[in-house]
């Protein structure tokens, strides 16, 4: 952990930095998977039925999607979604640590 993630824990708690590296995974998979498949950010919104507002905002880390939107996404790039408790799981499906 960097020195700057150490004194934000200690400000903000364990949970809450664990939480934000969590949500980043989850944000770089997405984007990851999307410019694998080589479509844009517009073309995924349309595939899930969500704006393209809201693609981009996850993508940059400056939203906590709801687990609705993560599944239509997990749909719309054909990957499962999949809840798996195992820290560092670095496969090809989108994962939630619980």
């Amino acid at each position: 952990m960097s020195d700057f993630l150490k004194k934000y824990s200690a400000i903000r708690g364990n949970d809450h930095v664990e939480s934000l590296q969590l949500e980043g995974q989850i944000a770089a998979q997405i984007k990851s998977k999307r410019q694998k498949l080589k479509i844009s950010q517009q073309e995924l919104a349309d595939l899930a039925n969500i704006p393209k507002s809201t693609i981009g905002r996850i993508e940059a880390g400056l939203t906590s999607p709801k687990v609705e939107t993560l599944l239509k996404i997990s749909k719309a790039l054909g990957t499962p979604f999949i809840i798996d408790g195992t820290p560092g799981n670095e496969d090809k499906n989108m994962t939630l640590k619980t």
